[in-house]
């Protein structure tokens, strides 16, 4: 670990923000104390890391308190900063990763912007000196499996046609023998046909064979005409985070800028990420890209791949 790596690491253990002059900055963000799922972990609070090359002038605070710590020269302590960030241009630029110990790596995506992936080692929190994460095993307790109520299964079977034609019969046969007795109201049913109390009366102005076939008509013209929904699979992304509380306040500054239709797309890897649109082809989402890109403020957006 060379002396400016170590001050760096030493830096954001009492700052938000940390600028190397000419390459960028070192923003850390406050995380809670989580549990890990799919580990079954519980994770003590700590600070995630992130870098934002869009900040990369020269505010004193790494060379001034470098100079100090090593009792040296301002105009020293910037020369070796100057050269620390000439190494890792060079490694980049040769295609190799650049490392700052304990923090990160740099390194270049496919498209041959500058990418960073955070060092977990450290927590780098202060509140959290001494807190370490610890494994559990999962109670499992063993459940009596769930029988099926033999009644509930045989009210729930479909009806069949015959249980149909014998309930009509049965019925038909009623209204018979009730014509055979002395029944007051005898006389009002027998001008009544036992089938229509049944079956709903034909339209007089359709059969009902008409208008099944209507009805069908117009299922298929609804159908045809409804657009077919195209699925998202590329996203530009502006931001990436572990929680949903990080991912939603960087939404929201995101949207006072002018992208409202931005949102945060959940990930299978358990990260929350700020999207800035999404596409259903690659071609759209490069295309975008490149307009981004040319915006001071989304300089660092990337292209996902999420189906």
């Amino acid at each position: 670990m060379t002396a400016v790596d170590q001050h760096i690491s030493n830096l954001l253990f009492t700052h938000e923000c940390v600028i190397i002059p000419e390459l960028g900055a070192l923003v850390s963000t406050n995380v809670s104390a989580r549990f890990d799922a799919d580990k079954n972990m519980f994770l003590p609070p700590s600070k995630e890391i992130g870098f934002n090359r869009s900040l990369s002038h020269n505010d004193g605070l790494l060379i001034s308190t470098l100079a100090q710590a090593n009792d040296t020269s301002y105009g020293k302590a910037k020369i070796m900063v100057e050269e620390f960030v000439a190494g890792i241009r060079a490694n980049i630029e040769n295609g190799t990763q650049a490392s700052i110990s304990k923090v990160g790596i740099l390194k270049k995506d496919a498209l041959g912007y500058l990418q960073f992936v955070a060092d977990n080692s450290e927590a780098y929190l202060t509140d959290a000196y001494g807190l370490s994460s610890f494994h559990f095993k999962p109670v499992v307790s063993a459940q009596k499996p769930l029988t099926e109520n033999a009644q509930v299964r045989r009210l729930l079977q479909p009806v069949g046609l015959k249980q149909i034609a014998a309930s009509v019969a049965m019925i038909v046969g009623l209204f018979a023998i009730s014509q055979s007795l002395d029944n007051p109201v005898r006389k009002d049913l027998q001008s009544a046909n036992a089938l229509s109390i049944i079956m709903p009366a034909a339209s007089n102005e359709y059969s009902s064979e008409e208008s099944l076939t209507v009805s069908r008509e117009d299922i298929q013209e609804a159908i045809e005409d409804e657009e077919p929904v195209v699925k998202n699979s590329y996203y530009l992304i502006a931001g990436s985070f572990k929680t949903e509380s990080q991912a939603k306040r960087f939404l929201k500054i995101v949207q006072e800028m002018g992208e409202e239709q931005a949102f945060v797309l959940a990930s299978p890897n358990s990260r929350y990420r700020v999207a800035l649109n999404g596409y259903p082809n690659k071609t759209s989402a490069v295309n975008d890209l490149g307009a981004y890109r040319q915006l001071e403020d989304f300089k660092t957006v990337w292209v996902l791949t999420q189906r």
